[in-house]
């Protein structure tokens, strides 16, 4: 399946020169600690090395994909940065002083990193959040504000129980070219150890057009484009349905009849009770995540059947999440978890300079008594560079929606393309999305 990288819409942008300011918490272990009753351990324990390390990032609009967080600025130089003695840790809202509470704080050349050597969670507090907060001055000897936050949840295990603990070993943003990859880690810990026997793993990105299987409850005749389903549930317009082993695209789906359109005919009759499903579903996952596969990777590059996954900067979008499911396959006599699926999600952010998409067109986007069509081109900027000027590096794929939003009218490929005006009743959106 083609990675998407972009999307555009025919829109107005507002830009002002105003510096924008996105701040993060990298944290060395699992946002999940897991603790043993029986045994009274921590899975992981922050009393022991590797301990836990947060380390803050900072990154400024016009500063490219550089972290700032070890810039030090000066108002009266106009030297842009983290003004000197603003930074400040916090836990569960208190200020957090270096020798405190078993917590370390770095300097500034060190990102201001946060080592903690002790478990600062317990069955009567399961959870604790830590933030940082400091003051950045920008060209103009302004002093902005800014802060962040991390949270960490308390898992309490029996003993016995199973649950599924995923965390980042390399970090959850990328940053332009400068991190190819990155990785999602998640294990099945039973009480306080790993299991990696008799385990079966589904890995899935977040896709609100995945569906349950369902039936049809009439007959339709071959060509036919319309169809009805049993349940609706999840399936939008311009998702995907299979129907005899064939793939379908979805055009608009009725919720009030479960009439689902499609924007092609069946290429066989199917009677009623036969089989409609989403080809990217997955049971241990379920509805609303899309299954990832060789056949369907979108942009994970291996370990779908494994406890680590090697994700590529292709496959987060601005923001993703990744779902892992795991299964505990052992039926052996006395295990209680047979078959059971615990599951556990991790998310990435994309830092790099995005790629828009302008839409421009010679004639306008206005079809005057019936006398025009309208052609339109699909520009991308990067940085403000054009790229792909030829058309040949990315794929272009277009629908135009109907006056209501609710259908795709049509659908077109290509860098430059033609609406007819016979295409346009009233009005319509068009939409591009650009895809490697």
């Amino acid at each position: 399946m083609a990675i998407k990288v972009a999307r555009g819409q025919v829109t107005i942008i507002d830009q002002s020169d105003a510096v924008s300011l996105q701040a993060f918490i990298g944290s060395s272990q699992p946002l999940t600690q897991v603790f043993n009753k029986d045994t009274g351990t921590y899975i992981p324990s922050w009393t022991s090395s590797p301990f836990l390390t947060l380390t803050p990032a900072l990154f400024v609009s016009g500063s490219g994909a550089t972290d700032q967080i070890t810039s030090v600025g000066n108002a009266a130089t106009l030297t842009p940065g983290i003004k000197n003695g603003s930074a400040k840790w916090y836990k569960d809202g208190t200020v957090i002083a270096t020798g405190q509470d078993s917590c370390t704080i770095g300097v500034a050349s060190a990102k201001y990193a946060l080592t903690v050597k002790a478990n600062h969670m317990a069955v009567a507090t399961p959870q604790v959040r830590y933030a940082f907060e400091a003051i950045y001055i920008d060209a103009n000897g302004l002093e902005i504000v800014f802060r962040t936050e991390i949270q960490f949840t308390q898992h309490l295990s029996a003993g016995a129980t199973i649950t599924a603990v995923a965390y980042a070993p390399d970090g959850v943003v990328f940053k332009n070219d400068q991190v190819p990859t990155l990785r999602a880690h998640c294990d099945l810990w039973r009480g306080a150890t790993i299991d990696t026997t008799n385990i079966t793993y589904a890995w899935g990105i977040r896709d609100s057009a995945v569906f349950a299987p369902t039936t049809l409850t009439a007959a339709v005749a071959a060509n036919a484009t319309a169809i009805t389903v049993a349940s609706v549930t999840n399936m939008e317009a311009g998702g995907k349905l299979s129907i005899a082993a064939t793939q379908y695209t979805i055009s608009s789906v009725n919720t009030s009849t479960k009439v689902v359109t499609l924007t092609s005919g069946l290429s066989a009759a199917a009677a009623s009770g036969a089989s409609v499903s989403c080809p990217y579903y997955n049971a241990m996952l379920g509805i609303g995540w899309a299954y990832l596969s060789s056949t369907n990777p979108r942009g994970v590059t291996a370990g779908w059947a494994t406890n680590e996954i090697t994700i590529t900067a292709d496959a987060v979008l601005n923001f993703e999440t990744f779902k892992c499911a795991i299964k505990d396959t052992d039926t052996s006599s006395g295990n209680a978890s047979a078959n059971k699926v615990v599951c556990d999600i991790l998310s990435f952010s994309d830092m790099s300079d995005p790629i828009t998409v302008d839409l421009v067109s010679q004639k306008g986007f206005t079809i005057k008594n019936n006398g025009n069509d309208v052609d339109v081109k699909a520009v991308l900027f990067r940085n403000g560079e054009e790229l792909d000027a030829a058309g040949t590096f990315y794929t272009y794929t277009w629908k135009l929606w109907n006056a209501a939003g609710t259908s795709v009218a049509k659908t077109f490929s290509g860098k430059s393309i033609t609406v007819a005006k016979a295409d346009v009743t009233g009005k319509g959106v068009l939409m591009c999305e650009v895809s490697k």
